[in-house]
């Protein structure tokens, strides 16, 4: 069963080279279409993606920490409804999306973290 396993995955490696390759002689561009190019801001001096997207996060959740106090000041004080009221209020996450626990765990670990 190993043995065919393998096999099938060598099929659809060539297939998928293949497949690349063809699209790449219609000049079809390939991969991320901006790389890291896009995360990268003018003006940071050729910050590192990662680090650039760290930076936002972390601004992110200090701008919000105002609000998750407040929530808790009116009695929401675990994971759970913290989250629930940051989406009754239609607050979004930093990606638009709306709140889990582990989005509130996350945004309470940068702050305290520092980054």
């Amino acid at each position: 069963m190993p043995m065919v396993a393998q096999a099938e995955r060598e099929v659809i490696s060539r297939r998928m080279k293949e497949a690349l390759a063809v699209a790449k002689a219609r000049g079809v561009k390939v991969g991320k279409p901006n790389g890291g190019a896009s995360l990268r801001c003018a003006g940071k001096g050729g910050a590192t993606p990662g680090a650039t997207v760290s930076a936002n996060a972390f601004r992110f959740a200090k701008h919000l920490m105002a609000l998750v106090v407040n929530i808790w000041a009116a009695g929401h004080v675990s994971l759970r409804a913290v989250a629930a009221e940051l989406t009754r209020r239609g607050i979004q996450t930093r990606r638009e999306g709306v709140w889990q626990v582990s989005n509130v765990q996350g945004l309470l670990g940068r702050v305290v973290i520092g980054g």
